[in-house]
């Protein structure tokens, strides 16, 4: 009797294959397809992510100066009193950062800081008197025999940087100190008429003639009642994000001006020591600076937001190592397409790359008589 073994079902070879080559590379270029249409959305959504974070950070600078102003009844000192644009420009010896820190929930570090430094006692610790007004009050941040005045300033406060800044604060302090991605404006001294219109005036008297007073000044009792102009239509501080330490590359930034007190430990333009930190937070010539445009640079001159964007580090007529140029004392910021502001009344607005410098200068100016009220 044949004996037959039972078989189970055959398969074929085409049942048991897995995916061809081809198919593979199929789906690999689909799901490359795909992740390219997608990747700008993501980004795009991190971008206004971060812009919003830094919306909400020029909220808080706002609302944090009318905070001040309810408890002392003036306004926050600018800590830059003037802009002479040279060595003999007037600080406070310290930031109106600085003065704020109680008011956006950092107590604490203001509370390390000296408060009781007075002018009549500055002289006798080595205070360099000439660029120092005379109501300051505090040490300088950098002061050594003030230990816990220099802990407080190298601490990193997160709502004075803007996310989208796309260097790390370490890179940007390598001495430690807290970074500040914003700018108070203590005066603009753009020329109004003629073919310079629109640029910083090479000639002193001109340029003093064109000066307009900005949301804040070093006069004793300046308040709201001072912005004639209206809080809603007068700018209080705007970004200038990026500012970093002399060796920081593309990003440095350099100044001449002397400190109250000299510092060796960072070289600035020219070799010279003893200048001002233009990235921190604690530095009153950080904290506040003057709107003039690129007045050093050997293109336009011309005062705009985002200026000098491109290429990146500045086009060789204006690098952002040269002050004034780029993220170097003028509006600038990361975002596409313009700047964050926040008005004298806590309000935010984005500034377009677009607007033109007169009604920018008008909306820096506080008692100009010129008063911009439409969406700009």
């Amino acid at each position: 009797m044949n004996m037959q073994r039972e078989r189970g079902p055959s398969r074929s070879r085409k049942d048991s294959a897995g995916f061809t080559l081809v198919e593979l590379l199929v789906v690999i270029a689909i799901i490359g397809i795909l992740v390219a249409l997608l990747l700008p959305a993501v980004q795009a959504a991190r971008e206004a992510a971060r812009r919003s974070q830094c919306t909400n950070n020029m909220k808080q600078l706002g609302l944090a100066a009318q905070n001040y102003a309810s408890a002392t009844n003036k306004l926050p000192h600018p800590g830059q009193c003037d802009s002479t644009g040279g060595a003999s420009t007037v600080y406070m010896t310290q930031s109106t950062p600085t003065l704020l820190l109680p008011y956006i929930e950092e107590q604490q570090v203001y509370d390390l800081m000296d408060n009781t430094l007075t002018a009549a006692t500055m002289s006798a610790a080595s205070y360099n008197m000439s660029v120092t007004h005379p109501d300051s009050r505090g040490a300088v941040y950098h002061d050594p025999k003030y230990p816990n005045t220099v802990q407080a300033a190298k601490t990193q406060i997160p709502s004075f940087v803007c996310p989208t800044t796309p260097v790390s604060p370490e890179q940007r302090a390598p001495d430690g100190f807290g970074v500040w991605d914003y700018m108070f404006i203590s005066v603009t001294d753009v020329e109004e008429e003629g073919a310079a219109a629109g640029t910083r005036p090479t000639d002193s008297a001109r340029r003093l003639a064109m000066t307009r007073q900005g949301a804040l000044a070093c006069k004793s009792n300046w308040g709201f009642k001072n912005i004639t102009d209206g809080t809603s239509h007068t700018i209080l501080c705007i970004e200038d994000a990026g500012r970093s330490h002399p060796d920081a590359g593309e990003f440095a930034t350099l100044s001449t001006r002397p400190a109250a007190m000299s510092d060796n430990t960072v070289q600035w333009t020219g070799g010279a020591s003893g200048g001002r930190r233009m990235y921190a937070w604690a530095d009153p010539d950080s904290g506040t600076n003057g709107l003039s445009g690129p007045s050093n640079s050997l293109g336009s001159r011309l005062l705009a937001v985002n200026q000098n964007a491109s290429p990146f580090g500045g086009p060789e007529a204006c690098k952002w190592q040269q002050n004034n140029c780029g993220p170097n004392d003028e509006p600038f910021s990361f975002h596409a397409g313009g700047v964050n502001c926040v008005m004298t009344d806590g309000s935010v607005r984005f500034l377009q790359e677009a607007i033109n410098w007169a009604p920018l200068k008008a909306m820096a100016g506080s008692q100009d008589g010129v008063v911009i009220s439409e969406e700009i």
